[in-house]
């Protein structure tokens, strides 16, 4: 049987499907019109590849499909999402409970659809106002009052009323989300902020997710589980799954996946820099682990929760290079992949990032995308030397090495202030590079950051997909607290415990899986402010709320920071599903001696250079720079300087020489 792992990006669908020892890599255009039908492209392509009749029949063979996306991240970044309107206290109508001007104002949010209510209001000043935001065009509508985490009664008495005047049964009932619900957390503008991502973006995922699971389930006859991506590096069923909970997602497995590479290398601590058509990405692996930072930015919007520390710039394989005043300007505008670069012959003519490589001789023309595609030299070089070449009065050429300089430049800075903002340095970590671009840039970003060592992986075009494929259903709950630990207290806890793995065990059932299964991971949150908290984390397997709150207790009688005050509990309930692992490379190929083309890396003009083909390589091979690796899955050029060699689990691996 085989599990498929799909990953939907801005430019390109990726998909993973495993069986036992094999592994199929695919890749699609994204559709951004409709999601679901590059969602459908992927599985037509693994049909095709596998020898299937048609969908069904390879569905007939699948277990699970795991899919992450970017569509949510997409939906924030457009600002193309649903209509909100907002009930606040009255005086926080601009702030939004923080120190000035919310950033959502204006952009989430409509200032007219911030409506402020008096303390204790009636059902008249409910009502009156919801009415004017309906009239306004508004479709959700969430309720955020100061204070109202954990005990939430007012917020709750207000949706009470709006459900009465507008229940689910007729056409004009309006979606009502509150606060405390969305984000169980102290913090006000958080929860503030939570609710408004969750409601922007809800409508526009939830009519791919909900038309996928139609299309497998009536056009294709498949029942199985359609498990979605979540920034904690789980996957979920669609009903127990929050939109605010996939921002990103895609991008934070393929940190998963690299913190899984890490560790299988025994690397301690990993910049992983992902590179797509139109975003580059980049986040951090600390002692084997993905860094999760508590407080900061989520798409530009600030929260004080935990989530994967994950940067990016906007610049990837599409930018659009042109000159303005006099000098070169890399994006952020994006041919996507329609009409794409100019090399596509798609009717694309603006000179992009790609065109720039396929000139310099990085690209193998006759044979991108695994030969899904040919380019056209002859037009990305026109391409170029319109918008580029002739307006800065120099060659085709070297206007192209100016392209990719100051896409390396651009990358480099992005990782420079990563890095800092983790308080690493460079020399003292590794890279791994993956996307579709990722291995073209990794010895030149590296080379950049005086770093000794880049990976470029076999999966790194589908290498978030990868990511996917080691994921286990995970659910996080948490509920806020105000104690001090004491045998006094004892009996207030544990109704919060219970509740909590009775939702757990529940949620699992109603996935149709078995919770004694499962592993309970219990983080008990101490400390005087939430800016100031220390985690204590208990490890359970499934068993009786009675031993699982005995083992807490045991915790925190035995550790010196249970004196401080407990604000939060955190429940991390994990299920493990059928995962691909990751195996030493046995099989060996027909060696190619490589071939040769000219090539430029720098200023002194082209160069024959020997261009190995990845899928002729075996462990153990190696090549000098200048050099360049082609092949399906791999493209990355071999700066004079370094040299790749294949390691043991097939990667490449970049080294100084």
């Amino acid at each position: 049987m085989y599990t498929v792992d799909i990953d939907t990006g801005g430019t390109m669908t990726d998909a993973l499907v495993s069986g036992g020892e094999e592994l199929h890599a695919f890749k699609v255009d994204t559709t951004p019109h409709d999601y679901t039908v590059s969602f459908v492209g992927c599985l037509a392509e693994a049909t095709k590849k596998l020898g299937f009749a048609d969908i069904e029949a390879f569905l007939s063979k699948v277990d699970l499909i795991r899919w992450s996306s970017t569509i949510t991240t997409n939906v924030l970044g457009e600002r193309r999402g649903s209509k909100v309107g907002l009930l606040v206290a009255k005086g926080a109508e601009e702030t939004l409970y923080g120190s000035s001007r919310s950033v959502v104002i204006g952009e989430l949010v409509e200032q007219a659809n911030v409506i402020g209510l008096p303390a204790n209001p009636t059902a008249v000043d409910i009502l009156s106002n919801v009415k004017e935001l309906l009239e306004s065009g508004v479709r959700r509508i969430c309720i955020c009052l100061a204070n109202s985490y954990p005990e939430n009664s007012a917020e709750r008495e207000i949706k009470a009323v709006i459900e009465s005047q507008y229940p689910d049964h007729i056409i004009g009932a309006v979606p009502v989300l509150l606060g405390s619900e969305m984000a169980p957390l102290r913090h006000d503008q958080t929860r503030v902020h939570y609710s408004l991502m969750n409601a922007y973006t809800h409508a526009q995922l939830a009519t791919s997710l909900y038309k996928a699971e139609d299309v497998l389930r009536d056009e294709h006859s498949w029942r199985g589980p359609l498990l979605i991506g979540n920034t904690h590096g789980g996957v979920a069923r669609i009903g127990k799954t929050k939109s605010v909970d996939t921002i990103e997602s895609g991008p934070v497995f393929g940190t998963f996946g690299g913190a899984y590479m890490a560790r299988l290398y025994g690397l301690r601590n990993v910049i992983c820099f992902d590179v797509g058509g139109t975003t580059t990405k980049c986040s951090i692996i600390r002692e084997g682990q993905p860094l999760f930072q508590r407080g900061g930015e989520l798409m530009e919007v600030p929260v004080q929760t935990s989530f994967a520390m994950l940067r990016s710039a906007v610049v990837g394989g599409g930018s659009v290079a042109r000159v303005k005043s006099g000098g070169l300007t890399l994006g952020p505008e994006s041919m996507g992949a329609a009409p794409g670069p100019a090399c596509y012959g798609l009717g694309g003519d603006q000179a992009t990032l790609t065109d720039a490589l396929l000139v310099l001789g990085y690209l193998d023309a006759g044979n991108f995308l695994g030969g899904r595609r040919r380019l056209n030299i002859e037009l990305a070089a026109a391409a170029i030397r319109k918008t580029v070449a002739e307006p800065l009065g120099v060659s085709v050429e070297v206007a192209a090495l100016s392209i990719r300089d100051e896409a390396v430049a651009m990358m480099a800075d992005l990782l420079r202030a990563t890095l800092a903002e983790a308080h690493l340095d460079a020399g003292d970590c590794a890279l791994f590079a993956f996307g579709g671009n990722g291995p073209m840039f990794a010895a030149f970003v590296a080379d950049r950051l005086a770093m000794k060592d880049a990976y470029a992986f076999d999966l790194g075009p589908v290498f978030s997909a990868f990511g996917s494929s080691i994921s286990d259903v995970l659910h996080v709950y948490q509920r806020g607290v105000d104690m001090t630990w004491s045998a006094q207290s004892k009996d207030r806890l544990l109704p919060v415990v219970a509740e909590l793995q009775t939702q757990a065990e529940r949620d699992f059932r109603g996935e149709s899986f078995d919770p004694s299964k499962a592993t309970y991971d219990w983080d008990i949150d101490l400390g005087e402010s939430e800016a100031d908290i220390t985690t204590l984390r208990v490890e359970c397997k499934h068993s009786g709320i009675g031993e699982t709150f005995e083992a807490i207790s045991k915790a925190l009688d035995e550790s010196a920071a249970s004196r401080r005050p407990i604000l939060g509990v955190r429940l991390s309930s994990r299920l493990a599903i059928g995962s691909y692992h990751m195996k030493r490379r046995s099989k060996t190929v027909a060696a190619e001696a490589p071939v040769h083309r000219p090539i430029r890396f720098n200023g002194t003009g082209d160069t024959p250079a020997p261009v190995g083909h990845w899928e002729s390589m075996n462990v153990g091979d190696s090549l000098v720079g200048p050099a360049v690796i082609n092949g399906n899955t791999l493209t990355c050029p071999v700066p004079p300087g370094w040299q790749l060699k294949v390691d043991d689990f097939g990667n490449a691996e970049l080294s100084r020489r």
